[in-house]
């Protein structure tokens, strides 16, 4: 007889395989396909909730058998879901979706991250002005940011809670700042200048050297009101004592 882990592989083989014919494996393909698309929506309910039930069960059931799920923790599945997405020849008349299924995933990582709690802006008061420029800052284990060539920020922003009916975003591109500074994701849209400041405080960079990294790219931008808007967002650490 085969070994277990033999068993279940080639029962795993099996269940990916379509059949023409009812066979007595058909309960458990079509309990497994239902479970991993019911999974897949969970975990991308933008995507689900922009193209619909139906085209949402296709491309999910593609996914399916393209990269089935190799953990029984399923919030670890679909990781490179916006990436096939991108593979999708009907996707072209969508071209927001992968980045829209991007910031699901975004979302998905900030809700799962480790608890921290959140600079508290109060504390930075007794830090000289001589000092600010060494100032390390370390981002929240939740902070996450993306850039995107489309306006998908503003598409997921709109359609997170349900259907804001007509939509028209201007195109162009656009950042997305996710945090988790309580118990809920908080998000919002950021510009260029904002996501290099968050992107070089994430690298490591002292507040001195992100800033001059910012203005150095965006003059124009008011440095302190993007530093006021991270520390209220949540996305700074509080600092170990």
């Amino acid at each position: 007889m085969p070994d277990l882990a033999a068993f279940q592989a080639a029962f795993a083989d099996k269940l990916m395989q379509s059949s023409p014919v009812r066979d007595g494996l058909a309960v458990y393909r079509n309990n497994w396909l239902c479970a991993t698309t019911d999974a897949l929506a969970d975990l991308y309910p933008t995507v689900h909730r922009l193209v619909g039930n139906e085209a949402f069960e296709g491309v999910a059931l593609d996914y399916a058998r393209h990269d089935p799920p190799a953990s029984p923790i399923l919030s670890r599945y679909g990781a490179d879901f916006p990436d096939f997405l991108c593979d999708q020849a009907w996707v072209e008349d969508l071209p927001y979706l992968p980045d829209v299924a991007a910031i699901d995933r975004l979302y998905l990582e900030a809700l799962l991250a480790a608890d921290a709690p959140p600079l508290d802006p109060a504390t930075l008061a007794a830090i000289a002005p001589t000092d600010w420029a060494t100032l390390r800052l370390g981002t929240h284990p939740a902070m996450r940011i993306g850039w995107f060539t489309t306006p998908a920020p503003s598409i997921w922003l709109a359609h997170r809670d349900g259907d804001p009916g007509e939509l028209a975003p201007e195109w162009r591109a656009e950042g997305i700042l996710l945090t988790r500074p309580g118990l809920s994701v908080e998000a919002r849209a950021i510009d260029r200048a904002e996501h290099r400041l968050l992107f070089g405080m994430r690298l490591g960079e002292t507040v001195g050297e992100a800033a001059l990294a910012t203005a150095n790219l965006y003059p124009t931008s008011d440095f302190a009101g993007l530093f006021a808007r991270t520390l209220e967002s949540g996305a700074i650490a509080a600092q170990p004592n």
